[in-house]
Formats: structure tokens, sequence, C-alpha cells
């Protein structure tokens, strides 16, 4: 006997079904053993349907945490009722989500709690600070990373930026456009990103290890003349204030652009996160200092949008939802009314019911009333 199941992030989550209890347990023993062997990904079990689970089962669910975590492999469950949800927080080496939405954010982005703690351990004050990192690749120790307090800057819809942008909750003069400083740069092999947590990074306190993975690192080590030639094309990357405070346009635009390259350079073709290849491209589109180099990005951003749309099973709930939006913001700018349109009655028809992506709903529906 099988569990349904499919792949989410480096994810294979199983349906967990209406209850999980010691019959349960019984029948997909042999079938979830199994797939410990089989699989290298870590598991999850999706319990949004499920509304009992028993001793037998946290048990069994402890079983498997063991097993994987021989491997360093981790177990999760998301959506679970209140109730369930408890009894899983019981067992304190679980890690539980309350939705499907708070499980996908944490292996697609930094978690936010994590980003807090580093805020709080940045130096300097105020809502815009700095960490001194070292890059996974090369090992340069000087790398300068920039973190915002998110309590500070909230992400809003701007009528000029089709990406959401970090805006102060009251007007300040001196609020800064983190777009600039989203991401970290190495001055030395050039490896970029916006994940801070793929940097190590040094505190007083101590270091935070970087997380990117052996493979990753492997594949951006060998394209580091690739990198560096890329970087050099552009006139001052090589001093080491480059990329530091202040950013000059220029500089942001090779940030995003050396982000887009390792994005593509970390997988293979299959995987690569088109998400964030997207916004890297838009973000592009922003700093480029010429027209056609404007129009090349958009292109390039509508080309992985469609692309995301078609591997739909390699995105997240909220991501996919967010491609929507973006596409239809694209198509609006070329005229094509109609299939803005027609992604739009998707959009609304496949997550009207999910909470965190009303907002993404509303947005497209002021996007084609304007």
């Amino acid at each position: 006997m099988s569990l349904s199941k499919q792949i989410r992030g480096h994810y294979m989550c199983y349906d967990a079904g209406k209850e999980f209890t010691s019959a349960q347990v019984l029948k997909y023993k042999l079938f979830l053993m199994d797939e410990i062997k089989d699989s290298k990904l870590d598991m999850a079990f999706d319990m949004r349907s499920t509304q009992r689970i028993d001793g037998a089962a946290l048990m069994f669910f402890k079983n498997i945490y063991e097993q994987l975590s021989k491997e360093k492999r981790k177990i999760a469950f998301f959506g679970s009722t209140p109730e369930v949800q408890e009894q899983l927080n019981s067992i304190n080496s679980f890690s539980v989500y309350a939705t499907i939405v708070e499980f996908e954010r944490d292996f697609h982005e930094i978690n936010p709690e994590l980003n807090r703690t580093f805020f709080r351990l940045s130096e300097g004050k105020g809502p815009f600070r700095s960490l001194r990192m070292i890059c996974p690749l090369c090992s340069y120790n000087n790398v300068t990373g920039f973190i915002i307090d998110d309590t500070y800057y909230r992400q809003k819809w701007s009528e000029h930026e089709i990406v959401p942008v970090f805006e102060p909750e009251e007007q300040d003069p001196n609020a800064i456009d983190f777009s600039c400083y989203q991401v970290a740069v190495c001055p030395k092999c050039f490896y970029a990103s916006t994940r801070l947590d793929w940097f190590t990074i040094v505190f007083p306190e101590g270091r935070y290890e970087s997380h990117l993975t052996p493979e990753n690192r492997a594949k951006l080590s060998n394209t580091t003349h690739l990198r560096r030639n890329l970087a050099m094309g552009y006139s001052g990357a090589s001093e080491e204030s480059f990329f530091r405070v202040p950013r000059e346009k220029s500089a942001a635009y090779l940030s995003w652009l050396l982000n887009e390259f390792s994005l593509k350079h970390m997988g293979e073709q299959r995987t690569t996160d088109g998400f964030d290849i997207v916004v890297s491209n838009f973000m592009m589109c922003k700093f480029a200092l010429k027209e056609i180099d404007i129009d090349d990005h958009m292109h390039t951003a509508l080309a992985w949008l469609y692309g995301i749309m078609e591997n739909k099973v390699n995105y997240s709930t909220l991501r996919l939802a967010k491609t929507y939006v973006y596409l239809i913001s694209v198509l609006l700018s070329q005229d094509k009314i109609s299939e803005a349109r027609k992604f739009y009655r998707e959009l609304e028809r496949d997550y009207k019911d999910i909470e965190d992506c009303k907002y993404l709903i509303n947005r497209a529906q002021n996007l084609l009333l304007n």
C-alpha cells in the first residue's frame, strides 16, 4: 500500500489522509521505510485533511525522524488542525508549519525568524545595517551584506514597479531603496546571492556557517572565471568598495546580473529557480542604463514566466500566485489584455480560498482596472 506523493522543493510530500493512527502505521510502514531508502529528499506530510492522529503515529513519525537524521535529512508537517498541530509540536525534533504557504516559504527563502536574528546581531544602528560575511566559494573574509528591519520596511506595491518593493511604514526622508543592496556580492570571485544564509556570517558572538550545498559550491566554483569575466566588463567592479555603500546604479545592476548568473549555474537546467531569475531581470530593468537592455531583460523575464507556467510542479503556491500577477503586469504593458484576463481567471479560480494569496488577487484586479 502506498500514499499519494509529490515533490515540493527539496521535500517528498505525502498526503497523510483523513486520519493517521495505528491502523495507518501498519498499512504504510513498509512503504515509508522503502521511501526512506529509495529517496534522498527530505520528507514532509500534508496534514490538511487529517483530523486525527494517535500515539502510535507520533512514535512512528519519531522513528522516521531518527532514520532520516542519520543521513542529515529532515521531516516536516504542514496544514494540520490546531489539535493535531499541538500533538505534533509535543515532539521537539519535528518541523511543524501551520499552512502550506508557510512550509513552502521556508525552503524557497530565508526563514523570517533567522533573518530577524541576523538583524539583531548585525553591525550599526537604525533599520538598515551591514553584515560581515565570508564567501562560500573563495573564502574571502570581507564580503559585506546588507539587511533591513522587517518591522520598519514593509513590502508594498508601487505603480512604478512590477514586483513589490521595501518601503517604510511612514514617510522617511532617509529611507533607502533596499533593492540596490539586496544582493550580496563577493568582490574577489563575484559570487552573488540574495540569500544571506548561503554566505558564512561573522558575528562577535560567533559564526553562522553557510548553508550552500556542497553540490552547488562545486558547480559555482567551476564558473568563477566566467563570473569574473562578466564583472570585469563594468567600470569600477575591480575595486573592493564597488558593491558597498553608497551602491551606484551600475553596481546595483551588476549585482542582480551576477545573482542571475549564479542562479543559472547552481543546478541542472530543469531544476533552475526560474522565479528568482524573473525577479533578477525585473530588477535589472530598473537599474539598466540602456533602453535596449531594459527590453532584453523584460523579454527574458516573460520567457521565464511562461516557463514557470509550464512547470508548475516545481514551484510553491505563493510563488505561482506571484507569477500570475507578474505575468498579468507584463502582458498589460504589451496591450495583451485578453491573455492577461485569461491568466487572471486562472489565478482567481485556483487561489481565491488561500488566505496568503488574497492580496495577490487584489493586486491583479487593480492592474486590470487601471
